[in-house]
């Protein structure tokens, strides 16, 4: 069993430093190595793609010495986009003494809207002045890129020297199939950027991939994976680091939710595999009525059974579905018996809930983080321009 170190260094780990700044509505977080890095990325598969991400899907190939990322405006369907790319890219790219080419580069905001590069070039500027190592500068990199975030996402751990650490915004606009998000995470591990690459494809799909909030698939979701490889590390070691960071900052956009109030964990066992497994977890954390109902204290367990047998072909006679929370543990339907549902009201009061799924088909099992859905939700999104 892995003793794994809890940090405090987010992207800042041996080989790294970061800043933030920001002027008005918008924000700039730069990430800077001392050397040109292994990397790897994943990307929103929407096809509405955002010129930031056009850009870094080419750059990340050549492996990456920095990564700048603005809040405040997507730069996503609009006209020569990637001309305040290209600039952005050029900006850091003198302010740091890099290639530009060498430069990932990532937006967050509202869709189709200019990008003011005057503010931004003036914001790396800035930003590249205050470049530093630790906790406060990786911090200040997290809270540049926020915008209906109410909380900073933060994570690093380390083993044996070897260390992963990262930061992410988002709240709203996440579905599965990359999260809507932003997300930079580094290490020192000296693996190549294939085997980055695989890890981090791995570490995606378990975490970011199964994290719902409300089911829109945003046009900028981005993780980026820079290495300056300084450390020797097995790579089933740096998998499990990776996958830890991964798996926190998914939790942490989960109850960062637009409007939530709730956290809710759902987990699938007893599926065919791991596949179905997944399919019917996104399905319960994607279903507005399942998270409607736990907003309203409400152990509607039905709704979860539609919800996964309108993905999977399931008997329902053979399932089981309980609720637990710091109130206690209940099954509220357990092959064909209902459960006691007074006591389910009170284990859904609580703010973290962890629904599990016995499908009893096979071994598959996956996990799903997701939120409830509020009014609060709808009046920020109502408003959001």
């Amino acid at each position: 069993m892995m003793e794994v170190e809890w940090t405090e260094k987010g992207v800042c780990v041996d080989g790294f430093k970061a800043a933030g700044v920001r002027d008005g509505k918008y924000g700039l977080a730069l990430i800077a190595a001392d050397r040109l890095c292994a990397a790897a990325g994943v990307f929103t598969k929407n096809s509405a793609v955002a010129s930031p991400v056009l850009w870094s899907k080419k750059a990340v190939k050549g492996g990456l010495s920095a990564v700048v990322a603005n809040s405040g405006c997507a730069n996503a369907c609009v006209k020569d986009g990637f001309n305040e790319v290209r600039e952005t890219a050029d900006a850091a790219g003198r302010a740091l003494g890099v290639q530009p080419a060498r430069i990932g580069v990532a937006s967050t905001g509202i869709i189709g809207r200019r990008l003011d590069i005057k503010i931004v070039e003036r914001l790396i500027d800035e930003a590249s002045r205050k470049l530093s190592t630790g906790a406060g500068a990786s911090m200040d990199a997290a809270r540049a890129i926020m915008t209906t975030d109410t909380k900073l996402k933060q994570v690093s751990v380390s083993f044996k020297g070897v260390e992963v650490g990262g930061i992410c915004k988002g709240a709203g606009m996440i579905a599965p199939e990359m999260a809507t998000m932003l997300c930079f995470i580094t290490t020192n591990a000296e693996l190549s950027s294939r085997e980055l690459q695989a890890a981090l494809d791995e570490a995606v799909q378990k975490s970011f991939n199964m994290t719902v909030i409300d089911g829109d698939m945003s046009t900028n979701d981005t993780v980026l994976l820079l290495s300056s490889g300084r450390k020797k590390c097995r790579i089933r070691d740096f998998k499990t680091l990776l996958g830890i960071v991964t798996t926190e900052l998914a939790k942490m956009i989960a109850k960062d939710g637009e409007g939530a109030s709730k956290y809710i964990e759902i987990t699938v066992t007893g599926a065919k595999d791991r596949t179905s497994a997944s399919t019917a977890a996104k399905a319960v954390a994607s279903s507005p009525l399942v998270k409607t109902a736990f907003y309203g204290v409400n152990p509607n367990w039905g709704r979860i059974m539609s919800a996964i047998g309108s993905k999977l072909r399931i008997n329902p006679m053979k399932a089981t579905i309980s609720f637990t929370s710091r109130k206690g543990k209940v099954a509220v339907f357990d092959r064909g018996r209902i459960g006691d549902l007074d006591k389910a009201r009170e284990v859904l009061k609580e703010k973290d809930i962890s629904v599990t799924v016995n499908l009893r088909m096979g071994t598959g099992e996956a996990t799903a983080f997701t939120c409830d859905l509020t009014e609060e939700y709808v009046r920020i999104n109502a408003g959001y321009n």
